[in-house]
């Protein structure tokens, strides 16, 4: 009998130690997230920034993102609320006083809890590295007034009954981004940085405006850390497949659902460890800035900004290391031309320094304990330099483009 029930209790442990890996990764949808996006798509009229290309997401995404055409439909008549008027407002100050666009209240809507609750996971407080502590309070208390008047606007107009309505849409989605993701991608990360988070969450996001072209869409990272001290980190999907059709939900493409997830939950690996570091970024500013690729990042992905450019590099260095620790060297080698063509010229240096990392994890445990080595690439790099490669990725892709004799986006 005793060996029966040390059986037993044997499957028991190991049935809820694998439910509970299986319950680290998710893909769901935030009521927060969602419910701010509507707010967006009502404010647009009210723009002073953006305004055209916010009335154009709009008239481009409503042919086929069908949570967008069905939000208008259902929420038309609250174009002039007040809540369409503070989105704005909120938007067109964080973009011209603070220089911050709408990702900036990702983490925000995660640290709340989920409408119509009016509490908090924890305690939020914004910071940013180039703003000021005064400026850092500012916007703590700006997102924390605009967050209490979304509230207010989820239970008066009653949107929860939206997305009861459309449930079956959002579940649908859900499984179709589940069905695209490597398994034991996020055991394959933390091998690789040395690092472990509590949970990994992608929320699909199909009220999220980002007009498509060639399966391209837009993800947003945030993190909440929990009173206990561990770490939920989330990559916030817009649809990257135009619904075209029954049967679809936005999210049918293997090569960029996997793209997004690594690349966003990588930041949270990421972007601490290479902000730790100013001196080192600062020698490379004047190399960004005086070279020509503070413009050809802008054209990339609006990174116009060498700090950012720096950890955009390394991400991507994560995404192709994540791939080859699950020996899937299709995906790292699409990975490395896509992110080539796309102006990223520090990867092959990057590529061949990481090699000492691998080989010496006795000596860095984490990656954060070798991403000095790997900022030293940057900082020792030249005006020369950067210009030549930049100029060999401008004939590449040319070259490209003759050859197959299609436009491609770059």
């Amino acid at each position: 009998m005793k060996k029966i029930f040390l059986a037993f209790a044997f499957i028991f442990f190991i049935q809820a130690f694998s439910q509970k890996n299986i319950r680290k990764f998710s893909v769901d949808y935030n009521r927060n997230i969602e419910t701010y996006f509507l707010a967006e798509i009502l404010s647009a009229e009210h723009r002073r920034n953006n305004k055209d290309f916010e009335l154009y997401k709009i008239k481009e995404c409503s042919v086929y993102q069908p949570i967008v055409k069905k939000s208008i439909d259902k929420f038309v008549h609250l174009k002039d609320s007040k809540i369409a008027f503070a989105t704005a407002e909120l938007n067109d100050v964080l973009l011209e006083k603070y220089g911050l666009g709408n990702d900036a209240l990702m983490k925000s809507l995660l640290y709340h809890e989920e409408f119509p609750s009016n509490g908090w996971i924890n305690e939020y407080k914004f910071e940013f590295s180039r703003l000021t502590r005064e400026q850092n309070n500012e916007v703590t208390i700006l997102i924390k007034n605009y967050l209490s008047e979304l509230s207010k606007f989820y239970a008066q107009e009653k949107i929860g009954l939206f997305f009861n309505e459309n449930k079956s849409f959002y579940q649908a989605a859900a499984k179709e981004y589940m069905k695209q993701i490597p398994s034991g991608f996020t055991d394959a990360m933390e091998q690789f940085y040395g690092e472990k988070f509590n949970s990994y969450t992608i929320l699909i996001s199909p009220i999220m405006m980002w007009p498509i072209s060639d399966n391209e869409g837009r993800g947003i990272g945030a993190d909440v850390t929990l009173k206990s001290g561990s770490k939920n980190i989330y990559e916030i999907a817009s649809p990257f497949v135009k619904v075209e059709r029954a049967g679809q939900f936005g999210y049918d493409n293997q090569f960029q659902a996997r793209f997004l997830s690594i690349h966003e939950f990588g930041h949270s690996f990421v972007n601490k460890e290479v902000y730790k570091h100013p001196e080192k970024l600062q020698k490379f500013k004047d190399l960004f800035e005086k070279s020509e690729l503070k413009q050809a990042m802008i054209k990339t992905g609006g990174y116009g900004d060498y700090q950012t450019c720096v950890a955009e590099h390394l991400v991507r260095l994560g995404e192709i290391e994540t791939a080859k620790i699950q020996k899937d060297f299709e995906r790292a080698k699409k990975l490395e031309d896509y992110h080539l063509k796309n102006n990223f010229i520090f990867l092959p240096q990057l590529q061949n320094k990481i090699k000492d990392y691998h080989s010496n994890r006795s000596k860095y445990k984490t990656f954060g304990d070798f991403v000095p080595e790997l900022l030293n690439v940057f900082k020792d790099s030249n005006v020369e330099f950067i210009n030549s490669k930049l100029k060999n990725q401008e004939v590449i892709i040319f070259r490209f483009i003759f050859i197959s004799g299609n436009i491609v986006r770059i």
